[in-house]
């Protein structure tokens, strides 16, 4: 429900919030080489548990962390965590113009998910966009057989992840609160970092191996001032892109607001470009309208047919 609609002030936060994202994906491919991935993750999530604490306090909002569906809130915790896991390592992989880019193919899958779970009916117009979406998508991967980037699938993969928890947050919402599943998420994230690093503690990797998959295996450590203030900020952005497109959402209309989302892809490009002097080829940009222009007429004909699980959440 929308109190108080306000759509320029919510453009504003959605720009505001896609753009702290785009920070934070950018601090996470400059640290790779520095920190373990579970590290920023167990870090992110303290911090962003600290500041929801602090907000909701604030703004005399019960806490309440009980879930009325707990099978389905740990499916929704650990589908989510594999899919941003996959999405961050991709960052030191691929260029974070694609990167960003395949992530938003989301959509797409919602609308299939949406078909499959909870049995909504997809029209010839919808399919069609899916289709033109996917097209895009070959377009950016351009896949090669002789020399395939495996991890160019991680994006898409985590946005299938994304998709998949979208639908099972709908089903769960009708109990539970934002606040409360944003919170299952940031806790279950704390618990598996920890346990994923004390498992491969006791295993003894070869350096070669450790080397390879630096930002999966590498030690628990905070070598410099530079990566711990860096920890911070990631932390600071995750929950604060998180409460601008929360606060976008509640304020505005989502048929008026939810395309301006896709600005971060053009922060991905720009970022790819001054930072790390990644370019896109010609082929990638045409793949890269395509997603970008069926995403928003996936979303605006199901705003039409008022498709409410696509319709009233953020890409993010």
């Amino acid at each position: 429900m929308i109190h108080n609609q306000n759509n320029p002030k919510a453009i504003l936060l959605i720009l505001i919030g896609m753009t702290v994202f785009a920070v934070q994906d950018t601090l996470i491919k400059l640290i790779s080489h520095d920190t373990n991935i579970y590290l920023i993750y167990f870090v992110r999530c303290l911090i962003g548990l600290s500041i929801i604490f602090t907000y909701l306090k604030i703004k005399k909002i019960p806490l309440i962390i009980k879930t009325h569906y707990p099978l389905l809130t740990i499916i929704r915790c650990i589908v989510f965590f594999l899919g941003f896991s996959l999405y961050y390592y991709s960052l030191t992989k691929l260029s974070m113009a694609i990167a960003v880019t395949l992530f938003f193919v989301s959509p797409f899958f919602v609308t299939i998910f949406s078909m499959l779970i909870i049995r909504e009916k997809i029209g010839f117009r919808r399919w069609m966009a899916i289709f033109v979406g996917f097209t895009g998508v070959y377009l950016v991967m351009d896949p090669k057989i002789e020399n395939f980037n495996i991890y160019s699938l991680f994006p898409l993969i985590c946005a299938l992840c994304y998709a998949f928890t979208v639908v099972i947050q709908k089903k769960t919402s009708v109990k539970d609160s934002l606040f409360s599943q944003v919170i299952h998420i940031y806790i279950s994230a704390i618990i598996f970092s920890v346990i994923i690093r004390s498992s491969l503690s006791i295993i003894d990797f070869d350096p070669e191996i450790v080397l390879k998959y630096k930002f999966l295996l590498t030690e628990w450590n905070i070598s410099n001032y530079k990566t711990f203030c860096m920890l911070i900020v990631i932390g600071l952005t995750g929950v604060t892109g998180f409460l601008c497109l929360f606060g976008a959402y509640n304020i505005g209309s989502p048929a008026s607001i939810a395309p301006f989302e896709y600005v971060m892809i053009l922060w991905g490009i720009l970022i790819s470009w001054f930072i790390f002097d990644e370019t896109l080829n010609m082929k990638a940009y045409i793949g890269l309208i395509l997603i970008i222009l069926a995403g928003i007429y996936t979303f605006l004909r199901e705003v039409y047919l008022k498709k409410e699980i696509s319709i009233n959440k953020p890409l993010r």
